[in-house]
């Protein structure tokens, strides 16, 4: 994972965005928070330093891709590319300064710790014998308790006015991982702003298919590159790149 790269790319698509605050914003992000450097979960997909980057740069490359493919083309059709760009870089802003580095017990079946171990603190279960060993891991610190795409869209208004279809992705862009309670005023989000299905299906595929614990995952990664690639290879309407 090249974070030099990632911050650099990162901070040129936001440059794209032709609104007052973007210059703000882009320092906000690099002064005031850890967001380059800071995971984007605690265990999952990329629970390491600089995966809160990197993840953003993901959703950005599927959410992208949709508006290039035959079925979301007419439905994202009045979606500029500055929406594209900042509801899919910020849509996780809520997540910067909000992981810390802790400490947890977790199983290890390693045989030399396991025979190193003194023998009362070795235990066996169906997998062998095991020893509990701490180990470092990110946990949630939450310093600013405002929920999840609801605070992404607070910090992203303080520096830039967002548009209704920005507002609406951000904030409903964890779909159905919502309460239950809340799922009719999801629907309707979803069914008058499209953007908010097609960001929220970006951020699985991007989790859920490209993503590792530790990085992209090399095989979808050089499916990802070859796709992304692919628009500047065929483009001879001399229509610019969105993924530049």
């Amino acid at each position: 994972m090249d974070n030099q790269k990632n911050i650099k790319r990162f901070e040129s698509l936001l440059e794209k965005v032709n609104r007052n605050g973007v210059n703000e914003l882009i320092n906000y992000i690099r002064t005031d928070t850890d967001f380059y450097s800071a995971p984007a979960s605690t265990q999952f997909h990329l629970a390491c330093e600089g995966g809160l980057l990197l993840h953003s740069l993901n959703i950005y490359d599927f959410l992208a891709i949709k508006k290039l493919c035959l079925v979301w083309n007419k439905v994202l059709k009045d979606i500029s590319d500055e929406s594209l760009i900042l509801v899919a870089l910020l849509h996780d802003l809520c997540k910067a300064n909000f992981y810390t580095k802790g400490t947890r017990n977790q199983k290890t079946y390693d045989a030399d710790k396991v025979a190193a171990a003194p023998k009362g603190e070795v235990k066996h279960d169906g997998m062998g014998d095991f020893i509990w060993e701490s180990v470092e891991r990110y946990v949630i610190d939450d310093k600013m308790p405002l929920g999840h795409g609801e605070k992404s869209v607070i910090l992203i208004n303080r520096f830039i006015n967002l548009t209704t279809d920005e507002i609406m992705a951000i904030r409903w862009h964890m779909g159905f991982s919502e309460e239950k309670s809340l799922y009719p005023s999801l629907g309707k989000a979803m069914e008058e702003y499209p953007l908010v299905l097609a960001l929220h299906e970006a951020d699985l595929e991007g989790s859920k298919i490209i993503e590792g614990p530790f990085g992209n995952k090399a095989e979808a990664n050089d499916i990802l590159l070859e796709i992304v690639e692919r628009p500047a290879q065929n483009n001879d309407n001399d229509e610019p790149n969105p993924f530049d």
